[in-house]
This record gives structure tokens, sequence and C-alpha cells, in this order.
């Protein structure tokens, strides 16, 4: 019975190394088309970003990163990490943009990629480091409520602050943010009554 449990248990994972690579490979095939066609790459990527399937996506990521925190596989954790990252241009460019979402994503440019002021970006790069450090070091250490703590804290920070600087256009972080909280929670209450 063990025997086959283990069986299973390497066979999931298997598949899960599979899908990361194959999603790897087509994030490069993207890249290359993209580069080959002689288009910008950084707008490129920003044009494909303004799909908000990359928004909603989110806890796609975040729910297996930290499951093989808590298995303590740090090479799924980076694989899953690096989907995340390359899923800001799977979709294509929407047809129509909100300006909700364009003011948003300009207002996002405008601080964080400004060539004349690199700080801001430093700060959100220490940031979300720290915050992925803290969110995987529970889940690592097992503290499963504390992760879920670091998650729910993350994401209301991320509300906050662009509310806070972006005004009107930080206002368009909340429903994707918000809908991300929700379904971890649910997820994690789920979970716990399982186990419990």
């Amino acid at each position: 019975m063990k025997l086959s449990y283990l069986k299973t248990k390497y066979r999931f994972d298997d598949l899960v190394m599979v899908g990361i690579i194959i999603l790897l490979s087509y994030s490069v095939v993207l890249l290359v088309n993209a580069y080959l066609s002689g288009v910008h790459i950084g707008d490129w990527i920003w044009n494909r970003h303004q799909n908000q399937f990359s928004w909603y996506s989110r806890p796609l990521f975040i729910i297996p990163a930290c499951y093989y925190a808590y298995k303590q596989k740090i090479g799924f954790i980076i694989g899953i990490m690096t989907l995340l990252l390359t899923s800001l241009f799977w979709f294509a460019p929407p047809v129509e943009v909100s300006e909700t979402i364009s003011g948003y994503l300009d207002w996002e440019r405008q601080l964080f990629f400004n060539p004349n002021n690199r700080q801001p970006l430093l700060i959100l790069s220490i940031t979300v480091f720290l915050f992925l450090f803290l969110l995987f070091y529970a889940f690592w250490n097992r503290s499963f409520w504390i992760g879920l703590l670091v998650l729910n804290i993350g994401n209301l920070l991320k509300i906050v602050v662009s509310v806070f600087f972006g005004g009107d256009a930080g206002t368009a972080a909340i429903v994707p943010t918000l809908s991300s909280m929700i379904i971890l929670n649910v997820l994690a209450f789920i979970i716990w009554k399982v186990k419990k």
C-alpha cells in the first residue's frame, strides 16, 4: 500500500515537472517569435500584460509553489515562479483595454520603469523578494497559518500601495487582488476542514 502511494506521489511530481517544462518551452517560443518579428520586446510584453488573464492567474502559481515549499522541493518552487514571471506575456493583447486598466498600467510604468529614478523599482524588487521569501519560508517550516497570514498581508499591502500612490488608477488592482485573496483563503479553509 505504501509503495503504491509513493509511486502515485512521484508520478504527480513528474507530471508537474513535465507541465513546467512545456510551459517554459511555450514561453521561449513566444519570446523568440516576437524577437524574430522585430518588435520591441518590452512593449510587446507590456501590451500582452494588459490582458487581464495574466492578472487573475496568480493563484494558479502561488498555490502549487506553496505546496512544493511545504514539501521542501526548491526546484519546483523556482520552476513555478519562473512560470509566474513568463505568464505576463502568455496571453494575446486584448482588443480593447478599459481606461481603468490602461491608467493603472501607465501609472505602474511611470513609477517603476522611469529611467531617471530607479529607486521605486529597487524597492518593489526587494519587497517582492522579501514577500516570497517569507511566504515560502513559512510553508517550508510547515507553518501553514503563518504562510496564509503572509499571503493576506502581501495582498492587502498591494491594494493599499496601489490606491495610496496610484489614486484612481490604483483602484484597478483591487478586484484581481481581492479575488486572489478569496480563492487562497477558501482553499486554506477547505484544507483545514479536511485535515481536521
